[in-house]
């Protein structure tokens, strides 16, 4: 991937979950975005969130399809490409898998000592 995509990937990363830190705050303190992959072209994003309370899971992607086109007005205004893209909003388990893997290490190191 060339270092451009990947300044993009990142800004868009920072910049929805600023969004919802800024306009969204109390529907979305269990969601974080862990990630963006803009397509070549610039037209498409896939953008991957967790959610820390596993019992949201449908609210999140309810809230997502609802808000996508405010995400995206918001998103465009403060990054600046020749066109605005589509997003996609998938779920990912990253920080339930980061959390299973502290659980794991601390396990480790009490059968160490």
């Amino acid at each position: 991937m060339s270092l451009r995509l990947n300044r993009v990937n990142e800004a868009i990363e920072h910049e929805i979950n600023r969004i919802l830190r800024t306009y969204f705050r109390e529907e979305t303190v269990s969601i974080t975005v862990v990630g963006a992959l803009i397509s070549p072209d610039f037209k498409f994003v896939q953008v991957k969130f967790s959610v820390i309370d596993g019992s949201t899971d449908q609210y999140a992607i309810k809230f997502f399809s609802k808000h996508k086109n405010f995400i995206k007005q918001k998103l465009c205004k403060k990054i600046r490409l020749r066109h605005t893209p589509q997003l996609n909003f998938e779920r990912t388990d990253a920080i339930a898998h980061g959390n299973h893997v502290i659980n794991l290490l601390n396990i480790l190191s009490e059968t160490e000592i």
